[in-house]
């Protein structure tokens, strides 16, 4: 086993000093993913605290395949990109009109055709709640905020419109 794998696995456990030596062995590179992606190193250096947050939380969602460091390159980038996301939106000042979805798909393109009618099939929520994620961007954390509704409740929303478009769809 890995010194890093020895580390996490002391995490898991909820072992600060593990916490604090993983921290001291991978954070350089970590936060050099970070950077390299929002080109900010304060916002860089919010992200890795966060994956060091997450890491803390839910060390157990390492599977034990791959490569503990890889594991960890790969949360960062994530969270980066995440970072990245919000920051385009708020930029561009996205104040997204679920209702308007239908500029969002428009061609002329069969596909797209498709896609509107039956988007339009959908209910009120559903259909808010993919548009908002699948067009606009949103995470599933941001829609729960937006939506003020429960994180379970956004995913069901998108789970069963996903399934009701993919019937439409192949109908």
């Amino acid at each position: 086993m890995t010194q890093l794998a020895v580390l996490l696995e002391r995490v898991r456990e909820h072992d600060r000093s593990a916490l604090r030596a993983l921290y001291d062995v991978t954070s350089a590179r970590l936060m050099g993913v970070a950077v390299r992606v929002l080109n900010d190193e304060s916002e860089a250096a919010e992200v890795l605290q966060e994956v060091y947050l997450k890491v803390w939380q839910q060390a157990s969602d390492f599977s034990g395949t791959g490569s503990v460091l890889g594991w960890l390159v790969v949360v960062t980038r994530n969270a980066a990109l995440d970072r990245l996301k919000s920051r385009r939106r708020k930029r561009e000042d996205l104040t997204a009109d679920p209702d308007e979805w239908q500029e969002a798909v428009a061609t002329d393109g069969p596909l797209e055709l498709g896609i509107q009618q039956c988007l339009g099939r959908l209910n009120d929520h559903a259909r808010q709640a993919i548009v908002l994620s699948y067009i606009h961007g949103y995470s599933h954390q941001e829609l729960q905020e937006r939506l003020s509704r429960p994180l379970g409740t956004v995913k069901a929303w998108i789970r069963r419109g996903l399934l009701e478009l993919k019937r439409c769809l192949e109908a």
